[in-house]
């Protein structure tokens, strides 16, 4: 999957349902946020496929109104999942009292370095 589109990592049989299960009514808005543009999937930390989309990239890089973030750990199948509409955070997967791997740090600051309200990530 590494070097895939984000609806590519979606559609695995070690993702999809799993994905379907986190996105909790707003399923539509997951699809449409999987077939927007983005960089390739990406392999962090040795274990995480990371990919995300961007309905509005920002000049400086990221997304600021509209997109989807979505990480999935190759060893364990957890998932975190994170929508942007209108600018505010809609976090799926965990909820928003839920810590994010620190692994994941990197990538989500590609992803949406300016949003107000980012995950909270665990120390490296």
């Amino acid at each position: 999957m590494v070097g895939g589109t984000l609806a590519q990592l979606a559609a695995q049989p070690a993702v999809a349902p799993t994905l379907r299960g986190a996105a909790r009514g707003r399923q539509q808005k997951v699809y449409d946020g999987l077939h927007e543009p983005g960089p390739p999937v990406a392999l962090w930390a040795g274990r995480w496929l990371v990919g995300w989309s961007c309905a509005d990239a920002a000049r400086e890089g990221g997304c600021r109104e509209r997109g989807l973030f979505l990480a999935i750990d190759a060893e364990t199948e957890r998932l975190f999942l994170m929508l942007i509409e209108d600018g505010v955070p809609d976090y799926l997967a965990p909820a928003r009292t839920g810590r994010w791997p620190a692994a994941l740090a990197a990538p989500f600051a590609d992803f949406a370095p300016e949003l107000p309200h980012p995950p909270i990530f665990d120390q490296p």
